[in-house]
């Protein structure tokens, strides 16, 4: 399971849905999946949560993150795929990171409920294992 940035910020946030991140959360501590959060959408998720709570909280919550086994990968590795996916689809640049690593890894991309992936999700040629943890924005 590859996290974008809005599961990750809506855990956080106890927003809505964030029980069905905390199960794919659990089930990443529990060793029944794997999960994996690009640095790119890391920063994201940093960020947000440093401007909500300061950065000491939001770096507890990457600490935490870490020792139930979230797995970071490094940018160099996927963005000419990402640039690709902003080629052909136009998302924002976190979303064409969050697309590139779930294709490099095979993984299935959770994401939230804005509209920024409905053409990729439309899209059967993508090819790529998309899940929303909730409809609509928070």
């Amino acid at each position: 399971m590859v996290f974008d940035a809005e599961p990750l910020v809506a855990h956080a946030d106890e927003e809505p849905g964030y029980e069905k991140v905390a199960a794919y959360l659990d089930a990443v501590a529990d060793g029944v999946s794997q999960g994996y959060l690009n640095r790119v959408n890391a920063t994201e998720v940093r960020y947000i949560l440093g401007r909500k709570y300061g950065e000491s909280v939001a770096d507890e919550y990457f600490e935490w993150l870490g020792t139930i086994g979230i797995h970071p990968t490094q940018g160099q590795r996927v963005w000419e795929t990402a640039s690709d996916y902003i080629l052909d689809y136009n998302p924002a640049l976190g979303d064409a990171y969050a697309l590139a690593t779930a294709d490099r890894l095979g993984a299935t991309l959770l994401i939230g409920g804005d509209d920024d992936y409905n053409e990729i999700i439309a899209d059967a040629d993508a090819c790529l294992s998309i899940e929303r943890f909730r409809h609509g924005s928070a």
